[in-house]
């Protein structure tokens, strides 16, 4: 009995010391002897529960199983007061004037390693969310509140330093900004990212690192999501070239080709979009981030001389944290459209669903409008904890046209301000 509870003190010190939470050295303060027998007991299921924690934590580790996600929510001010309530030519900060559950998000993967046997070198990531953003990702759509943004298995094959297969959904090698809202620069997304790039891509891709300084990773997809997509299942190849000078200076290089976007079939090619962005940091905390992109489709625009639908922009911008918690982040940005495809004609007219030009209904869509776009948005960012991040965005669309509402008439410009609360788990 006394080896018992000189086990249980020593097993319940150790743990306090590691800081297992529900422990306290006041448990221990006086002699086990003297304790009453509802407290050992008491004593005795805790140490149950920590040592089925313990085994818990050690199998996810020998399987590599991480677990995380995080819960996002905002509200959008319109200064315009849209009689529509619909933040024009917006991504996912559609909905003006009103609170929005933008997104709920749930990940569980295993990374795969480069050497060991075959099960080390296999990997997965499966990631759910749910929240009124599912409907715009482009996932397997369980509903317009809830997809599977990505799901894909991983292999890397012990070729030079590991080349990695990966077969499923993931979100695309093209572009700055990704779907997911903190891991971007702002709140808002860019229109080069929103009107005119993949979000995800479903199919083949391969990966390697040739050196620290250079990768290279492409992609054989039969599916795609964007703002122009209309996935007839035919095929596209996109590519992503990484150039580290050096920790300050970093070049990516993207592409993609295919058999066009939401337009009439001509055959495979008919889609090219290149570019890249180009990031420095300048100092310990301010960087700068240079994006800029051509896009080509033939046969697709119905306003252009020439029949085809081009759009380009150039996307700058200046990230800056004061502290660990405080940060400020502006962007600046042109985008181009003279074919109307992109923007306005180019998305669908389902309201509050997705974008539109002013005076598109659920049952009219909006007629196409050659335009050119500028942006500035200014983000004060402030994470009191670690799991908990905020932000205060205000933003400023201008349009040659009149392709924005103020009230109930067409207006050629768009302030808002946003705030953002995420959490992280």
């Amino acid at each position: 009995m006394i080896q018992a509870l000189v086990r249980t003190v020593t097993f319940g010190i150790a743990l306090a010391l590691c800081g297992f939470p529900g422990f306290a050295f006041d448990a221990f303060a006086e002699d086990p002897s003297d304790a009453p027998v509802d407290q050992l007991e008491h004593i005795s299921l805790r140490l149950k529960q920590a040592e089925q924690s313990i085994e818990r934590k050690l199998l996810w580790e020998k399987l590599r199983l991480h677990f995380y996600g995080y819960l996002d929510g905002s509200y959008t001010q319109n200064f315009n007061n849209p009689s529509n309530r619909i933040n024009q030519l917006r991504i996912f900060d559609v909905n003006s004037n009103e609170l929005r559950p933008n997104l709920a998000q749930f990940v569980l993967g295993r990374e795969a390693k480069a050497d060991g046997d075959w099960t080390d070198r296999t990997g997965f990531k499966v990631k759910f969310n749910a929240g009124r953003d599912s409907d715009f990702i482009g996932g397997v759509n369980l509903s317009t509140w809830a997809d599977f943004q990505e799901f894909f298995v991983q292999y890397i094959a012990p070729v030079g330093t590991g080349l990695k297969l990966q077969v499923g959904q993931s979100n695309g090698l093209v572009g700055y900004e990704v779907v997911e809202s903190p891991y971007n620069a702002n709140y808002s997304r860019s229109w080069l990212f929103g009107l005119g790039q993949p979000f995800t891509t479903r199919g083949f891709r391969a990966s390697y690192d040739f050196t620290d300084q250079l990768s290279w990773s492409v992609g054989v997809i039969n599916h795609i999501n964007s703002n122009l997509s209309d996935n007839r299942g035919d095929p596209w190849i996109e590519s992503a070239l990484t150039v580290a000078y050096s920790e300050k200076f970093k070049l990516t290089l993207y592409g993609l080709v295919g058999s066009g976007l939401n337009a009439v079939p001509v055959g495979w090619g008919s889609l090219l979009l290149g570019g890249g962005y180009f990031s420095i940091q300048a100092t310990e905390r301010a960087s700068f981030v240079l994006e800029s992109y051509y896009a080509n489709q033939i046969n697709s625009s119905t306003i252009s001389q020439a029949k085809n639908a081009r759009w380009d922009g150039v996307a700058g911008y200046f990230i800056y944290d004061l502290t660990k918690q405080w940060g400020v982040r502006i962007r600046g940005e042109i985008f181009e459209d003279p074919g109307g495809f992109a923007s306005c004609g180019g998305t669908t007219a389902y309201q509050p669903r997705a974008n539109v030009c002013f005076g598109a209904t659920s049952t009219s869509p909006a007629s196409p409008v050659g335009q050119t776009l500028w942006e500035v948005t200014s983000t004060l960012q402030y994470k009191p904890i670690s799991s908990l991040m905020t932000r205060l965005e205000y933003r400023y669309d201008k349009s040659n046209q009149n392709v924005f509402q103020v009230g109930g008439r067409s207006t050629s410009y768009q302030p808002t301000l946003s705030f953002e609360v995420i959490y992280f788990f």
